[in-house]
């Protein structure tokens, strides 16, 4: 299973603040035939999801579950979201 380390959460979180739509997160899609992104888009009701204080913060598609199940969603060194 994709595993979300508190600090890319909280920086999620940070990103959506200004949001008032409970509904939407960000969410992992297909960027191209061999890369993710994130998404600011509403929750599916197969994705797994992850919560931060009580909200939504990222969504993962059922389909993509497979393919992130070894890998780490953290904010790197500079200070940006990556997936590793």
């Amino acid at each position: 299973m994709l595993s979300v380390t508190d600090p890319a959460l909280e920086q999620l979180h940070s990103s959506l603040k200004a949001s008032t739509d409970a509904a939407k997160c960000f969410r992992i899609i297909p960027k191209d035939g061999s890369s993710l992104t994130l998404r600011y888009m509403e929750v599916e009701d197969s994705d797994k999801t992850f919560e931060f204080k009580g909200r939504t913060v990222l969504a993962l598609p059922s389909e993509l579950e497979p393919y992130c199940a070894d890998k780490a969603l953290d904010v790197n060194d500079k200070g940006r979201l990556e997936l590793a």
